[in-house]
């Protein structure tokens, strides 16, 4: 799996900005994990290309001194998975690291946005489950 940062390039916002796409729709979910940390996502799909002004919340709920982290994965048209670095909770017990700005593009469409979150474990890998995917709603024949 190839790792790259959601980021718009500027000569791709600008051309998104110029189409004057009057409507987006917006998605939500959350993750509470079998161990109780939690994370939330939000993304504003505005094509059948892209999605933008997304935030993701990733929090410690379990207090075992370990790092938990969230990973988003996108699954573009050509069926290229993209991964986002991972975005990391280390304040600890009780707190919600929030990461805001979080967008995609792909030229040759976006099927899918997936999240996953994960918890550091001494020795072994890292504990991790993928509970939540958001189906690009501009890219119906994507939905499978």
């Amino acid at each position: 799996m190839r790792r790259t940062g959601f980021t718009l390039a500027a000569t791709t916002a600008f051309t998104l900005a110029a189409a004057g796409q009057g409507w987006a729709t917006t998605t939500s979910g959350d993750i509470t994990t079998s161990w109780g940390d939690r994370t939330r996502i939000e993304v504003t799909w505005v094509d059948r290309d892209s999605f933008r002004d997304g935030t993701l919340a990733v929090a410690d709920r379990t207090c075992d001194d370990r790092t938990v982290y969230a990973t988003l994965t996108v699954r573009t048209g050509s069926g290229t998975t993209l991964a986002s670095d991972d975005k990391h909770n280390t304040r600890g017990c009780g707190t919600t690291a929030d990461f805001r700005g979080i967008r995609a593009t792909d030229p040759g469409g976006i099927k899918s946005v997936t999240m996953t979150l994960c918890r550091r474990t001494a020795g072994t890998p890292d504990q991790c489950e993928t509970r939540y995917t958001a189906f690009n709603p501009y890219n119906p024949s994507f939905a499978f």
